[in-house]
């Protein structure tokens, strides 16, 4: 059978690249090539914890599940963490009349659906790793600590933890079962209780997950509790985070690659009216670390460090490639292709890729027509265009022969998709993080090209002198009178004038230092217009003022702060003027006049000038805005990373007089760095809270949500709806 010809099996899931899921695919994909069909793998890029309406278009991807090529398909039911979205997964497979196996535990939300799930046996699984503790050490004293009390699964580990107990005749203590929540936190808390005195620290732990147990062992190591010698600590589940942690955690590995492998059987089964083979939960195997008394399996240890190095490397040369930047600079399509053409060697592993855009994917108010304009990106391959129906999925397959699994993800942008990217592999493989982030790269840099080909775009930006400035393009003033006069504000927000004043003590320019100090007041200009949204304006007034009139549901602080974390990341202004070295500030407008808001906001600036010049007249303030100035540069700094820059044998001292330069604690400012961070990216992203976190630093996601709440005063998601909306 040609490739052209043979049946497809999709596989529905919000994320193709977490460790879970790549464990299930090889197996599904591995077993779909041993019974002739090729797999379709449909993903999102952004794995939704909440509802964002910015990223709803990529829901359209599952759209493809619609192809009449597809045989059969098996859904990830647990990728998909936000309830709307699983909600509407479930609404379209509902229309299907294929064969339908999901893999993981049966939510409410698939419960209409006529379709098998296939898990791993969590009741024999917390059995296993308690019959270890009691047969192999000779433990009797041991805490269970499990999830969510309202969830079922919680209590079918605690059903295995009792079972164990009853058959070594062991007495269950009610105390001895903890309730957690599945995350980092319960295992912290729980740790808490022992350090406290609050309960006695038993001989051993049992973890329902890993995170928990991952709580557990950070919060012993800081205790200086040692983890086997005073407590053993073991879980379920395994994942890539082990690096992390110390000691190595000692785990019960699901067999993921094997129920992947089953569900793709049983499925084939199905397809040829065949019985279905009997499911029996496929047994996994104990990961020997350094938690438990048994020796620790080095080579495994030494194959997750190996794993975690290549992807540092990768990651690295991701974080300097300069791919966005010429795309920005690109001028038509073969330009384009021509730029990710040389920046596809950031993917690994792959057999070959394919851009699939809407032949009318640059038409703002199409939705896009069934027929894709196609084109192998690879340089060294054909790479001109060629149509093809949306839904023909076994297109690409004919044009790769040797390949066995196509990944499919959605390329838009807002609310318009403008098509897939598409991944080959001729192994049982899946993609990196770093394809998604460099998905995302793609997706803007073809939003720019079509702006820069859209005359009504180029019409509202052709630059006026007379009410424009020169040097940024923005409004000048005369400009911004004009505009203030004739705004209309929209909905219940309100009007605010905010003013930014950079290089507050300017210091002699060179004639070499004016392409720097041009260079820095650009980085300005763009961190402002980066601020404004559609219905704001902004103006450069003078050579070291910026105005802006925003309409906003925030607050006039909330905007003056937004505006300065903004300016925070733009390295050319702070390279060359670093902290302290602007101010913002922004009042409501109330319908005054345009003089009498810049007046006020000039005023309120001198304060703060008046201020930073007190603080300046420290000796000890050049080094001290030196440090200052890293840690907001480098926020993802662990506090003893920060810690250790600290003067050796002046900690008091330096502390002293950090805290009477800028008026906050270096502790705190060192949280205010990684918060401001977080709110730069919320307010100019579409980046998930998980990844927004593990980008400022923290480890532990729910801690994020806990400290940026406190710090602002605001959930995070509610300070991105309320600064966006």
């Amino acid at each position: 059978m040609s490739n052209a010809e043979r049946p497809l099996i999709a596989v529905i899931t919000a994320v193709a690249n977490s460790f879970a899921e790549k464990e299930l695919l090889r197996g599904i994909i591995a077993e779909n090539h041993k019974n002739g069909y090729a797999t379709v793998v449909f993903s999102n890029i952004y794995n939704l914890v909440q509802e964002d309406a910015y990223l709803a278009c990529e829901q359209r991807i599952y759209e493809l599940v619609y192809s009449q090529r597809i045989r059969g398909a098996i859904l990830f039911c647990e990728s998909f963490v936000e309830e709307k979205n699983r909600s509407a997964i479930a609404s379209m497979l509902a229309k299907l009349e294929i064969p339908l196996i999901g893999i993981g535990a049966r939510l409410p939300e698939y419960a209409e659906l006529t379709m098998p799930c296939l898990n791993t046996n969590d009741v024999r699984e917390i059995e296993y790793l308690t019959d270890h503790l009691i047969e192999k050490h000779g433990f009797t004293d041991i805490v269970m600590l499990t999830g969510m009390r309202e969830v079922e699964v919680s209590h079918q580990r605690v059903h295995g933890y009792l079972r164990s107990l009853q058959k070594h005749g062991i007495a269950s203590d009610p105390d001895k079962i903890v309730y957690g929540d599945f995350w980092i936190n319960s295992g912290v808390e729980l740790a808490d209780c022992f350090i406290r005195g609050e309960r006695p620290l038993p001989q051993a732990i049992v973890c329902a997950n890993d995170m928990m147990a991952y709580g557990l062992l950070r919060r012993f190591a800081e205790a200086q509790i040692r983890v086997p010698e005073q407590v053993t600590v073991i879980s379920n589940e395994f994942s890539d985070h082990r690096l992390y942690y110390s000691p190595p955690l000692t785990c019960y590995r699901r067999n993921r690659e094997e129920l992947g492998k089953m569900a793709a059987e049983r499925l084939h089964a199905t397809l040829s009216g065949v019985s279905l083979p009997a499911f029996i939960p496929p047994e996994g195997t104990m990961i020997f670390g350094a938690s438990c008394p048994c020796p620790m399996d080095e080579m495994q240890t030494y194959a997750v460090q190996r794993e975690a190095a290549l992807r540092q490397k990768d990651n690295d040369l991701n974080l300097f490639s300069t791919m966005e930047y010429r795309l920005t600079l690109c001028r038509d399509m073969e330009d384009f292709v021509r730029i990710i053409g040389d920046y596809c060697w950031m993917i690994r592993g792959t057999k070959s890729m394919y851009l699939r855009l809407f032949n009318d994917w640059y038409d703002q108010n199409s939705h896009g027509s069934s027929i894709m304009q196609s084109r192998c990106i690879l340089p060294w391959q054909d790479t001109s265009i060629f149509e093809t129906d949306r839904y023909d999925l076994n297109d690409l397959f004919a044009r790769e022969p040797e390949a066995i699994v196509c990944y499919y993800t959605p390329v838009f942008s807002g609310n318009r998709l403008f098509g897939d990217m598409v991944l080959l592999y001729d192994t049982p493989d899946s993609y990196d993080d770093i394809f998604r982030h460099w998905l995302k790269s793609v997706s803007i840099g073809l939003e720019f090209l079509r702006l820069k080909n859209d005359i009504h775009y180029l019409l509202s930006c052709q630059n006026i002198s007379e009410f424009r400035d020169s040097l940024t393009g923005l409004y000048s003033e005369k400009g911004l009178r004009r505009a203030y006069s004739a705004l209309n504000v929209h909905d219940d927000r309100k009007l605010y004038c905010i003013m930014l004043r950079i290089c507050l003590f300017p210091h002699p320019v060179s004639e070499a230092d004016i392409e720097q100090k041009t260079s820095a007041i650009l980085g300005a200009s763009r961190a402002v217009s980066r601020f404004c949204s559609n219905h704001d304006i902004a103006g450069h007034t003078a050579e070291d003022t910026f105005v802006c009139l925003a309409q906003s549901r925030a607050d006039a602080e909330q905007l003056a702060d937004l505006l300065r974390v903004i300016l925070l990341r733009e390295k050319s202004y702070m390279d060359y003027a670093g902290m302290d070295s602007f101010a913002c500030t922004a009042v409501p407008c109330d319908d005054r006049d345009f003089g009498s808001l810049t007046e006020e906001c000039a005023a309120r600036i001198s304060v703060c000038r008046d201020s930073f010049a007190q603080s300046r007249k420290s000796r000890y303030f050049p080094e001290l805005l030196e440090l200052r100035n890293l840690i907001y540069a480098e926020p993802e700094l662990t506090f003893e990373q920060n810690r250790d820059l600290m003067p050796v044998g002046k900690e008091e001292l330096f502390r002293v007089h950090y805290k009477k330069c800028f008026g906050v604690s270096f502790h705190q400012d060192c949280i205010a760095s990684r918060i401001a961070k977080a709110r730069y990216y919320l307010a100019t992203t579409q980046l998930g809270l998980s990844e927004i976190s593990e980008k400022c630093g923290y480890v532990d996601h729910k801690y994020f949500h806990r400290q940026f709440t406190a710090v602002t005063g605001l959930p995070a998601m509610q300070y991105r709806s309320l600064i966006k909306g």
